[in-house]
């Protein structure tokens, strides 16, 4: 929990500034409630430390108040017992006060506000500080805030689905059982079912009627929330509605609403005075909140008051926004669709900025999208061809030059990121240029899925036949399924061995959201290459749809297989038990990196399929938990089967000094596995080495130089 990171550890003993991002709708805002209700409760002994907890909604912040503005005004009656002055004095004069600041991503900084000032550490530096946003200003935060805690809000898990659910439909289990029957197993395993707002939406629509065309993608979803609130307004005012055309009226206040969405997301305006959202037009006005498109809520100023109002959700006023482009590019000629786009979205950066906009724009739009999909392949071309090449060689090769220090980037990467990367880099190994050019690939991705043209994004962006994401999110990994299945890329498969070989990468996810991808392997039966390091396959991935399982159906399809990466996925023995064995249909696997699992007791298995896998050249078996014993049988089969063999790696089992010396005479000393001279070298490139004779030390240790070599 949130409360949880403010308790000492020993990395952090007294932890006071911390970071928290996640997707749109994943739960920041709620999760942020939760925080201050168990404080209020006084039942956690973390947050009854703090005397006095303020959550202020940034949204809300007005340029012109002071931090005190802020608090009388979100969160303090007007009869408060106390002035400004009196509170001031008492944050400057204790250390036991808690600031939780919701939503950077909704509010425009300036260096002079006492935000700025809060989060920098210029004033207030003694009250402990949580600020949410969503990952595409995380790397600002970073550089402005420097968090001694970073944590991230993945959303529900598989088996909260069903239970929110049921939660929702209490008093209905039938009409929760049905709809949990339409989300089926598949569907359950990601996208935007994992998401708890987009959750609620389901169960909204669901409530109404049981006939909700159910997707997994966002805008249909969006369309039909539309749809049910102008049906439940047309209902409640007697206003004809046949065939689902807007009464004229309604028309007018969602048109208007579009370009006020889209013009106040282009200023960083996410709160409008009454005038940017009417146009002295008060009839518009009225629609638009009747309709619940809207908000009203209290003026930040005292002095002199006015009505201001916002969408109920960001995401709300970006699916808004979305609809104005696609209504532009429309009705417009192509070349001015173009223009529009160059104007507001004219670098990589912009696009990254409001990629939500794009993606609603190109759901609205369909297979009408090509002028967005045609936009984003030239600024692709224009300015990431220079990265794609170290992106899609990166895992290969690994970090062959200094990126922080590597200035042919700079306009594309800013300071910011690199940060970004110092804080991330030991959790996904990408440098900050290459996790840029991944971004703008999801964005793209996620554009064309949304708009059902998923076969353009084969044709225009996997031309080098490479899908490669680190930490992928639940709605990439659902497009990437759709991709797998996609006509172009199974008949391209036909072609000539060497033009259809095929890399498949998805590493370091931090859930498991690889279900449907699993399932669509046999699809692609010309992968070459399968790394799927560090992607929760094992003792912490999903029990209802088992992973091992999964990929254990799957492998024996790929015959052409000749690097399989599965390190660092917590394996345990019974999920080996299921991998390994179906190995021995790989003839042609020539690299198998295993690293990090619990591989216990598994040594048999190896014996059985090593005679089949004549063709390896690498078996690294690093920090698996086996026994000398084990290793000496591995070894053996090695020795007798493996005549290509060159490395195998089985540092960090449990084996003596004289064991290991045993293992290496049975390999003949032919193979690069002198362990005295590997830790002696391995010592000099990372700092847990100081700690190699701990637990904690070799663990980390271990990790670090796995990663570097799979």
């Amino acid at each position: 929990s949130v409360a949880d990171a403010l308790v000492a550890r020993p990395d952090c003993p007294c932890p006071r500034r911390v970071l928290i991002e996640g997707q749109p709708g994943v739960g920041k805002t709620t999760t942020l409630s939760k925080l201050v209700l168990d404080w209020t409760k006084g039942d956690n002994k973390a947050l009854s430390e703090f005397h006095l907890v303020f959550c202020l909604a940034l949204r809300k912040v007005a340029e012109s108040q002071s931090l005190v503005d802020c608090i009388f005004d979100q969160l303090l009656p007007k009869d408060s017992p106390f002035d400004e002055a009196g509170l001031e004095e008492y944050l400057q004069s204790n250390n036991k006060v808690l600031i939780v600041l919701d939503g950077y991503d909704e509010w425009e900084p300036q260096e002079s506000h006492d935000i700025s000032k809060v989060l920098s550490g210029k004033i207030l530096r003694d009250c402990c500080v949580i600020v949410s946003t969503r990952p595409s200003r995380t790397s600002e935060l970073l550089k402005t805030m420097r968090p001694d805690t970073r944590l991230e809000i993945n959303g529900f898990h598989q088996e909260n689905v069903s239970i929110y659910v049921h939660k929702y439909f209490s008093n209905n289990i039938s009409k929760a059982k049905t709809l949990l029957e339409k989300l089926d197993s598949s569907y359950l395993s990601t996208g935007i079912t994992l998401t708890p707002m987009f959750l609620l939406l389901i169960c909204i629509l669901w409530e109404e009627r049981d006939d909700v065309l159910l997707s997994d993608r966002l805008c249909p979803l969006y369309d039909q929330l539309i749809l049910y609130l102008v049906t439940r307004l047309c209902a409640k005012e007697n206003i004809p509605f046949v065939d689902d055309k807007m009464p004229p009226n309604i028309a007018s206040a969602v048109l208007f609403l579009e370009k006020s969405a889209f013009d106040g997301l282009l200023r960083g305006k996410l709160v409008f005075e009454q005038e940017e959202v009417t146009r002295h037009n008060r009839d518009i006005l009225t629609t638009q909140l009747q309709l619940g498109l809207l908000h009203k809520q209290p003026s930040p100023s005292k002095l002199r008051p006015s009505p201001q109002y916002s969408f109920p959700h960001k995401t709300m006023q970006e699916y808004f926004a979305g609809r104005y482009i696609a209504s532009y590019v429309t009705i417009q000629e192509e070349s001015a669709g173009r223009a529009l786009l160059q104007e507001n979205f004219g670098t990589v950066r912009k696009v990254r900025e409001m990629d939500n906009v794009l993606i609603f724009a190109c759901g609205r739009l369909g297979r009408k999208a090509s002028v967005i999909f045609q936009y984003l392949a030239d600024l692709h071309q224009k300015d990431l061809e220079p990265v794609e090449h170290d992106f899609h060689t990166f895992y290969d090769l690994g970090l062959k030059k200094d990126w922080v220090r590597d200035t042919e980037f700079d306009d594309l990467v800013s300071m910011e990121d690199y940060v970004t990367f110092q804080m991330t880099g030991i959790f996904t190994d990408t440098p900050a240029v290459l996790l840029v050019y991944q971004t703008y690939l999801e964005t793209t991705l996620l554009c064309y899925y949304e708009s059902g043209k998923i076969d353009g994004f084969v044709e225009h962006f996997l031309q080098r036949r490479i899908i490669q994401f680190s930490n992928p999110t639940p709605r990439v990994c659902r497009a990437l399924a759709q991709v797998m299945k996609c006509d172009q890329l199974c008949q391209a498969q036909k072609g000539s061995q060497q033009e259809c070989d095929m890399v498949l990468r998805l590493m370091h996810t931090r859930q498991f959201c690889l279900g449907p991808i699993l399932d669509t392997l046999r699809t692609c039966p010309s992968i070459v290459e399968l790394n799927l390091r560090e992607s929760l396959l094992g003792r912490y991935g999903p029990t209802v749809t088992k992973p091992s399982l999964q990929l254990s159906r799957q492998l024996p399809h790929l015959k052409r297989l000749r690097k399989l990466v599965l390190s660092w996925n917590d394996l345990l023995p019974e999920d080996a038990q299921l991998i390994l064995p179906v190995l021995e249909s790989l003839r042609m696997l020539e690299e198998l990196y295993l690293s990090g699992n619990d591989l216990h007791g598994t040594s048999d298995i190896f014996s059985n399929i090593l005679p089949f896998l004549i063709e390896l050249k690498i078996l690294k078996v690093f920090d698996c938990c086996m026994t000398s014993a084990e290793i000496i049988s591995i070894a053996h089969a090695t020795v007798k089967n493996c005549k290509k063999m060159s490395i195998f790696d089985f540092d960090s089992n449990i084996t003596t000094r004289q064991e290991y010396r045993r293992i290496e005479q049975i390999l003949s000393l032919t193979l690069p596995v002198a362990n005295e001279l590997a830790t002696e070298q391995r010592s000099r490139f990372h700092p847990a080495a100081e700690m190699v004779g701990t637990k904690e030390g070799r663990r980390m240790f271990a990790k670090y130089w796995s990663s570097k070599a799979n």
